[in-house]
Order: structure tokens, then C-alpha cells, then sequence
């Protein structure tokens, strides 16, 4: 399985002139480079992820197919086609196809590597040999003429170059002084009884230099004949591929190893864990997938940049190596994620070492400049085969899984999978790592519920409510990401960006003649209680030019219970600069007299926990009228929130409550529905 994103290796093969590409072994490609997508005039996106017969001609499609077969039956690389064809302007070349299986160091195949390059001059050198002796001396490739006894007859100045035997000195010789060795001698009797059956024989193998140095060389061995079909002489036509290997070999490293880490990726440990698989099946052994995450890892490449998070995760890959030492298969899958396999284990308690070892290469501090040295914890979750995953996907996700439980019970710790690990569990910990981005990426809006007065339907005004969508994890509700943002502390940069947004809002609905009432926003106990708040709200008035008496502050009972003095001043504050403050979610907090005597509120809210049950249920309806009665004797507005029914409209205004909001008048808005919804009913006065 390859990678999905391979920048590193598509940037390799484009500056490669010969056509290449690489498929993955269900014969879909991967990865082509401009000089196939020029010759074959298909661009990358319409041949990557498509077959042969996806391609070409069925015919075609299938001599590609057994090209394919027979180079990963060979197990080397093979020329698989030579034909003639011609250029841009016409003239004839001559093209050869070479394809080679790729390996990972265990010997699995992982793909097909094929390059299609221009041999027309090598063609020619072998055709006219015999009479061009020019070309034969300034041939690049190198050029060894024998006798039919195989002696040495001729070389070229290229032969030199390449092998360092100049020609006096290999002249009357068999060529076997080049054998480096690497070949049995089964190899040479397939070469010479090729040459004796089909006059040619072309492949590659290693020779020796003179310096003793080995090299892998690519020739094409042909007998020349006279007219009688009798052996005259056999010309090898050959070159040094060094290079080429090379090129084949960073290729390889690039779709299975991580190039920070040198550790395999994501590709390569998949294929190590369907391997872990397959031998967890074959001898009914258990193995453990660790996923291990660095904490806080964000916020140290945001602070420090990442060549400074790129020297971290090097350091971690190079412990997690030493102190594993071959015990484990360790890669990075992305990030500062990596996976460790662990397997060979005879009990959970070993198990438990392996993991506690593990960790304890956090137990340093990590030395990542001359003078600066950072501490750093991770956590890990593990997902054990075959109970919590038969296949690497489930095995991966589980152990992901796991690892955000770790985080959740404190970080720089470890927690197995277990089917009772619930998805809100999850959610939770990844809400809470994506609320830090929310504002940077605009991922946050208002929307706005109206207010009604519940006989006429005449708009009172409108709550601004905070969204949340996660181009991932999608809708937010505010219930879930409210406590986070108090808990981090985000509240405030939050608190402060919606009641931004909202005065912002109301000054340009009233810039259109648009006349919405009180724009109520929620702010939280955290924001109130910092001393820099009615300056800063005094600021977003003043720079939004919203009047203060069209700002409605709704605030909850949590506020009143840390300091009520302090409480009471900050709220007469804000009333003196004409913003109406009013009570929200009243009844499911610490509601009493004593707490709302002398407190600069106008407005009492009924939680909707109440009303969804009025007028069927009778607690209900006795707490309700109670709050009514309540906000009466305190001369105080009263609103239900979450009225969805007729009946409830009914109820509540029979027993004095005027005002109200909810999905039976109007789920919340956008700006421009609000403008619409303007021009069709009035304001209400709720004095």
C-alpha cells in the first residue's frame, strides 16, 4: 500500500527525462512524472489511481499485465520490451522498457517501478558495428568485441571508463576476468545457451572493476554470423546503471521510509502489520499496537517552528530505536504520531514493561539547541490483536483511540482499547485540541433567535447564539465546547470575539433601518470576573458604534456565587453604562431571593429544562409559576426559553409570562433572515 501524498518522490521522477512510473501491486498507478504524461498525453490525475485496463486497448492492457507477472515472477529487474517508434518530428527511435519489483527489507513486494527510455543510439551502435569504427571509439556506452572463442578482439574508449582496464591490457582475453563473483555459474550457462538459441542475449548483471570496486551494468550480448550462419564474433554492448540503481533505491526509501526519521511510514508499517497479522493467524500468537503521540507537540512547533519540532521528533525516533533494539517495529505514521509493534511477549506484564521502557524515553529532557534543552511526555494507547482488531486499519483506529483516553486521564500515560471507550470520550479530547484553531480559521459565526411577546408575536429582540463548525468533526453544539473553552481558558478570547461580532452586527442592522431590540449575548462567569472586562466591553461599544442600550447582557447564576459584592458591582457598572442585564437558565442553579435581592437585573430567563415539560407535567408547571411569580414581585421581565409548542404559548401567557423564544416561532437566524423577519412584525415594549 502506498502513501497518498508523495511530494518527495513525484519532485524525484519529474527530473528524470526517461518516462517513469510506479505502480502498486493491484496494478493501479501511483505516481507518473511529465515526460510520461507528455508522451502518453493523459495528465497525472486521469492515470493515478486507474489500471492498464482502465488505460489502453484491452490487448495492450494485457501484454502490460504479463510484463508485469514476469517481472515479479523474476524477482529482478527486466527489460520487458524493445520496439521501434518515432519522435515528435517524426523520425524513428528505438524505445526500451525495463520494469523492476520493489522490496521492503523483509522481501514483501510493494509495487512495480517501470522507466521507458530512448536506445536508439545503442541500436545503431549494434547494427552498424561492424563498419563504423568512429562511433564505435566515442560510443558512450561501453563496446567489447571478441572472437568466437570469446578473446578479447576490441574495446572502446567507453569500456575504459567504465571498467578502468585500458585496452592493451585486456586484449587475447576471456572476458571472465570481469566476474565479480556475485553470479553462480548456472547464470553464465543461461547467457551462453541463450546466445547458441537465439543469437542474443540482453540482461544485467555485476561486473568487477579494475580498482576491485563492484558495479551493476545492463549489455546486450549478440552473435555476429556470416552468411553461411557460421560464428564470427559476439559484441557486448554495455553501461554502468549505478546511477540508475541509486535512483531505484531512493525511490524505494521515499515511498516506504519517512525521510525525517528514517523510520518506515505510514505505507511501509501497514504492510508490518498485515505481516504481524499474518503471523498472529498462522501461529495463533497476540501482538500489541502501540500509538504513541507526543503531548503538546502544536504548541512547541508554534512557539519554537518546526526545524526546531523536526530536531524533537528525530531525537524521539533515535531513543525509541535504542531503547526497543530490534525488540519492536517502530514508524511514524505523520506528525507526531508514531506506531510501535510489539510482539513476542509471553504475558501482559511483559507487555507493560515494554510499554513502561517505552515511555521512559520521555524521563530525559531532550537537548535541541546549544543552550536549550525541552522536556517533553507522551502518550500512548494500545489495541491488542487479535481481541481489539483483526486487520491493521481496526488495529490502527483502536490504538488511536486509546491513545486520546490516555490524554484525557492526565497525558504521559498509557490506556488499553476496550469496546467501552466511547465516541464522546474521544470527541472531547479532539474538541478540545481543534478550539484552539476555531478563531484563526474562521470556523466560528453567530446566529441569531428572535424574542417574541407571546399574545401578538411582536419581536422583542434577538439572542446572538455561538456555532462551532469543524470542517471534521462538524456542528459543535455550544454544550460541548463552552466547558472546554472555560477550562483553557479560550472563554475569553471567545467571549470577547462574539460580543465583537454581535455589536458589529447590531450596528449594521441599525445602519439599514433595521430595528431588531435588544441584541442579547451570553457572557460567561470567567469573563465577568476579570478586571478587565467592562473596559474592554466599553471599547467594542465605542468601536462599533453600537448604542448601550441596545446590548442585553445575559449572565448566569455561577456568576453571583464566587464574590456577590464584587458581582453586584460589576453588574451595576454595566447597567450604568445603559445595558440591560438580564438572568439566564434560571431554576437550575442555586435560585433564591437572597441571591436576586438588590441584584441590577431587568430580565428573568425560564431554562427550557421547565418548559419542555409545562403544562403536562405538574412539578413543572408548580416551578414555573413560581419563577413567575417571582420575577412579578421583582418587577422583572420574564422569558421562556425553548417554547415549542402552541400549548406551552398558551400556558405561559395565561399565567403571566409575555415573553418567550423557540422553535415554535422561529429556530435561530441569520443576519439577513433577521432583516427579512424585521420588516414583517413589530417591536415590542416590555415595560
Amino acid at each position: 500500500m502506498f502513501p497518498k501524498d508523495l511530494p518527495s518522490l513525484q519532485l524525484f521522477i519529474d527530473s528524470l527525462e526517461d518516462h517513469t512510473w510506479v505502480k502498486d501491486t493491484q496494478g493501479n498507478y501511483v505516481a507518473i512524472n511529465k515526460s510520461v504524461e507528455k508522451a502518453w498525453n493523459m495528465s497525472r490525475e486521469q492515470v493515478c489511481g486507474r489500471t492498464d485496463f482502465d488505460l489502453f486497448p484491452e490487448q495492450r492492457a494485457n501484454y502490460f499485465k504479463r510484463a508485469d507477472d514476469l517481472v515479479v515472477e523474476q524477482g529482478h529487474q527486466t527489460t520487458v520490451e524493445e520496439c521501434a517508434a518515432h519522435d515528435e518530428y517524426g523520425n524513428e527511435v528505438w524505445l526500451e522498457t525495463i520494469k523492476s519489483p520493489m522490496f521492503d527489507q523483509h522481501g514483501e513486494l510493494f509495487g512495480i517501478l517501470g522507466m521507458t527510455r530512448n536506445v536508439t543510439r545503442r541500436k545503431q551502435v549494434e547494427t552498424r558495428l561492424a563498419i563504423t569504427s568512429e562511433i564505435f571509439n566515442n560510443f558512450q556506452e561501453g563496446m567489447m568485441i571478441t572472437d568466437k572463442h570469446a578473446r578479447i578482439m576490441d574495446v572502446n574508449n567507453a569500456f575504459t571508463d567504465v571498467t578502468g582496464y585500458p585496452a592493451s591490457e585486456v586484449l587475447g582475453k576471456n572476458p571472465r576476468f570481469l566476474h565479480s563473483g556475485h553470479h553462480e555459474p548456472a547464470f553464465y550457462q543461461e547467457l551462453w545457451q541463450q546466445l547458441a538459441d537465439k543469437g542474443q542475449w540482453k540482461g544485467e548483471f555485476i561486473n568487477r572493476k579494475k580498482d576491485g570496486s563492484v558495479y551493476p551494468q545492463i549489455a546486450t550480448i549478440s552473435a555476429i554470423t556470416d552468411d553461411n550462419d557460421d560464428l564470427l564474433h559476439y559484441i557486448c554492448v554495455f553501461e554502468d546503471i549505478s546511477n540508475q540503481k541509486a535512483h531505484e533505491e531512493k525511490l524505494r526509501r521515499m515511498a516506504f521510509f519517512d525521510p525525517l526519521t528514517n523510520l518506515p511510514n505510514r505505507a511501509h508499517l501497514s504492510s508490518l502489520l498485515e505481516q504481524s497479522i499474518e503471523s498472529g493467524q498462522r501461529h495463533n500468537e497476540q501482538f500489541a499496537t502501540l500509538f504513541l503521540d507526543l503531548d503538546h507537540f502544536k504548541h512547541i512547533n508554534d512557539s519554537k517552528g518546526h526545524l526546531y519540532g523536526d530536531r524533537l521528533l528525530t531525537q524521539v525516533a533515535t531513543r525509541l530505536t535504542k531503547v526497543l533494539n530490534h525488540r519492536a517495529s517502530i514508524g511514524r505514521i505523520g506528525g507526531d504520531e508514531f506506531v510501535i509493534i510489539v510482539s513476542g511477549y509471553e504475558s501482559e506484564a511483559q507487555l507493560l514493561d515494554t510499554v513502561d521502557e517505552t515511555l521512559s524515553v520521555f524521563n530525559m529532557p531532550f537537548n535541541l539547541d546549544t543552550h536549550d534543552s525541552l522536556r517533553v511526555s507522551a502518550s500512548i494507547g494500545v489495541a491488542l490483536y487479535p481481541q481489539d482488531g483483526k486487520d491493521s486499519e481496526t488495529l490502527l483506529k483502536n490504538a488511536d483511540t486509546a491513545m486520546y483516553l490516555a490524554k484525557k486521564k492526565g497525558r504521559n500515560g498509557y490506556a488499553f482499547y476496550s469496546p467501552d471507550l466511547t465516541y464522546s470520550s474521544v470527541v472531547h479530547v479532539k474538541v478540545q485540541s481543534a478550539l484552539h484553531d476555531a478563531l484563526e480559521k474562521r470556523q466560528l459565526s453567530l446566529v441569531y433567535q428572535p424574542q417574541y411577546k407571546l399574545d401578538n408575536q411582536s419581536l422583542l429582540g434577538v439572542e446572538a447564539l455561538l456555532r462551532w463548525n469543524h470542517p471534521e468533526l462538524g456542528l459543535i453544539p455550544p454544550d460541548q465546547f463552552i466547558p472546554i473553552a472555560e477550562k483553557t481558558g479560550l472563554i475569553h478570547r471567545i467571549g470577547t470575539w462574539a460580543l465583537t461580532e454581535a455589536c458589529r452586527q447590531g450596528r449594521a442592522w441599525l445602519d439599514k433601518g433595521v430595528d431588531f431590540g435588544k441584541m442579547a449575548v451570553n457572557v460567561s462567569a470567567l469573563q465577568l470576573q476579570r478586571r478587565d472586562f467592562v473596559p474592554q466591553l466599553i471599547r467594542i461599544l465605542r468601536e462599533s458604534r453600537l448604542p448601550a442600550e441596545c446590548l442585553d447582557i445575559e449572565i448566569t447564576e455561577s456568576f453571583l456565587l464566587t464574590d456577590r459584592d464584587q458581582a453586584v458591582e460589576r453588574l451595576d457598572q454595566l447597567r450604568r453604562l445603559g445595558i440591560e442585564i438580564s438572568l439566564d437558565d434560571f431554576g437550575t442553579g442555586y435560585s433564591s431571593l437572597a441571591y436576586l435581592k438588590g441584584l441590577p437585573i431587568s430580565k428573568l430567563k425560564i431554562d427550557r429544562s421547565f418548559i419542555c415539560d409545562v403544562p403536562e407535567q405538574r412539578d413543572s408547571n408548580a416551578i414555573v409559576q413560581a419563577i413567575i411569580a417571582l420575577g412579578e414581585t421583582l418587577s422583572l421581565t420574564i422569558v421562556a426559553e425553548g417554547v415549542e409548542s402552541i400549548q406551552q404559548v398558551e400556558y405561559l401567557n395565561s399565567h403571566g409570562c409575555h415573553y418567550g423564544q423557540g422553535y415554535v416561532f422561529s429556530k435561530p437566524l441569520t443576519a439577513e433572515q433577521i432583516e427579512w423577519l424585521t420588516q414583517q412584525r413589530g417591536i415590542s415594549d416590555p415595560s
